[in-house]
């Protein structure tokens, strides 16, 4: 599954996301960038990783995927060099995590949408 969201274009990518939060959603509540730590990638991957995922353990490698890449986000915004920047990054760390956790937990019928459950 990786690969194959390696491999897409960029307007291939825009065509399966819509940012962060659900696409059903008629008002953005889920915010694509916390403290100037832009979460979008993450989440147009993720997205992305949902389209293309078959079964139980895509959805899971979706969600550990996506987490990884919005902790990889927050360090690379989020230099440690005083007490703003650790307490910039400890907040966007545990938004990356309640991310996460909203995926994980609620993700389920994001994930079969248009799909046969397998």
């Amino acid at each position: 599954m990786p690969n194959v969201i390696a491999s897409l274009l960029p307007e291939q990518l825009a065509d399966l996301s819509n940012g962060c939060g659900p696409a059903s959603m008629k008002v953005k509540l889920i915010p694509d960038s916390i403290l100037g730590v832009d979460f979008f990638p993450a989440c147009s991957g993720h997205d992305a990783c949902y389209a293309f995922g078959e079964d139980e353990d895509d959805k899971r490698l979706a969600d550990r995927i996506f987490l990884f890449n919005l902790l990889a986000a927050v360090d690379e915004h989020c230099i440690e060099n005083g007490i703003v920047d650790r307490v910039q990054r400890v907040a966007c760390r545990e938004a990356a995590f309640a991310y996460y956790k909203a995926v994980a937990d609620w993700g389920k019928s994001a994930f079969w949408a248009g799909k046969e459950k397998r």
